[in-house]
């Protein structure tokens, strides 16, 4: 091993999440990329993800795979869908495909879009907390991002419409659809569940004290806004069983005034370890606060994400911290356990092989200059401008599957 290698020695310990190990310390975040085709699972997607995985990526994580029709249908995105026996076996190649090139992956699940929905897909008005619609000042537009969506059609699909407030009837079916989603993604062979409850999404909207002014049982106090929440990790853990790996993604920070805010969220974190969560995955701001969700500047979440691992035993993920350097001291100090990368495996999906290899100084850095988000805001599948390989992976051998043997089914369940 070079002297370049052992400077690495952190982020090249193995870790263990729940039951599952993984070879590294470097997750994929979930991103949608817009290459799901009608929500099934495509040849392109999986090349991609293929990709990520032979360049070393110990942890591979879905887009936020959508657990219902009804909230599917108030997205302007392509998410995957996971509620019938067809979208079950595209899942299920996926994490063949990915085992195959020796990563573990975990199935992020989103109940669906919250104030920043949009009707122009079926028709149907957003679902929410409460109807308090998403804004989006200039300012908290990053400035190269802003710069390119001004001059688009697509600035307007960034634009919230005004939500309906969700009905308790809705909270509790989309509880059990959750449940029963996550089940079948551990069928289909996930090492682990991943809840979306960020970036003001639903409910991400409900545990927000901006977007959440209802007067029921799921608003108002910590404790009503966390209930749904709370809910769903019961009824998910239930479904799936005790060993299964789940684990918990919200913003550290919202961003924006009245909304949540560090003290509180270390508190949500504490309450979800209580609840029996595995792990928790570290994101920041929202769409109404972008230059947070996918900032400019690395390493802005590294403070919020050391208070959080201080009040809790479970692993802790952070977020956009892009330096190989940067990575290995933030694990090697305890700010946290892993970090997960966006945009820097789209750029470079060797990223964890030429770190591991002493040739970092070979890895392509994204140029955060969002062509892959205006494409997506486009409702077009991304693009990267120092990557002409992203969207064309599946035309490349060294990303098929190769033969596998599948040895029988171990349930956790």
């Amino acid at each position: 091993m070079t002297e370049k290698q052992k400077q690495y020695d952190a982020l090249f310990t193995p870790i263990k999440i729940g039951n599952i190990e993984i070879k590294n310390r470097i997750g994929m975040a979930p991103m949608n990329l817009n290459f799901t085709r009608e929500g099934y699972i495509s040849e392109q997607q999986m090349a991609y993800f293929a990709a990520r995985a032979k360049g070393g990526t110990g942890l591979i994580m879905t887009d936020a795979i959508r657990t219902s029709e009804e909230g599917t249908n108030r997205t302007y995105y392509d998410n995957p869908h996971l509620w019938k026996a067809a979208h079950q076996k595209g899942l299920s190649e996926l994490i063949e495909t990915v085992h195959c090139f020796g990563a573990k992956i975990f199935i992020q699940m989103n109940i669906g879009p919250g104030p920043q929905g949009s009707s122009k897909k079926m028709g149907l008005q957003p679902r929410a907390a409460s109807p308090i619609a998403c804004k989006i000042p200039k300012e908290n537009i990053p400035k190269a991002l802003f710069q390119l969506v001004s001059k688009s059609a697509g600035y307007t699909s960034m634009a919230g419409e005004l939500p309906r407030e969700m009905t308790v009837d809705e909270i509790h079916a989309e509880t059990e659809r959750f449940a029963a989603s996550a089940k079948m993604a551990l069928v289909a062979g996930a090492d682990g569940i991943e809840i979306h409850a960020c970036h003001g999404y639903i409910l991400h909207s409900f545990l927000s004290p901006r977007f959440n002014m209802r007067t029921d049982i799921y608003g108002g106090s910590f404790e009503n806004r966390m209930r749904f929440l709370l809910e769903v990790v019961k009824a998910t853990r239930q479904s799936v069983g005790s060993k299964a790996v789940v684990g918990v993604r919200t913003s550290t920070d919202e961003h924006m005034p009245g909304g949540l805010s560090l003290n509180e969220v270390k508190l949500i974190v504490k309450k979800l370890e209580e609840a029996g969560i595995d792990y928790y995955h570290q994101s920041c701001g929202s769409y109404e606060a972008l230059n947070y969700f996918i900032p400019d500047t690395e390493g802005l979440g590294l403070r919020d994400v050391k208070e959080i691992k201080s009040v809790v035993k479970i692993p802790v993920l952070g977020y956009s911290v892009h330096d190989p350097d940067a990575v290995d001291k933030a694990i090697r100090e305890g700010m946290c356990d892993m970090i997960t990368h966006g945009r820097p495996l789209i750029a470079d999906p060797e990223w964890v092989n030429k770190v591991k290899e002493g040739r970092a100084g070979e890895i392509v850095k994204c140029k955060k200059d969002y062509l892959c988000v205006l494409r997506l805001i486009q409702g077009l599948p991304s693009r990267c401008s120092v990557n002409p390989n992203l969207g064309r992976e599946r035309y490349m051998p060294e990303y098929w599957r190769g033969p596998t043997k599948i040895s029988y089914w171990q349930s956790t369940i």
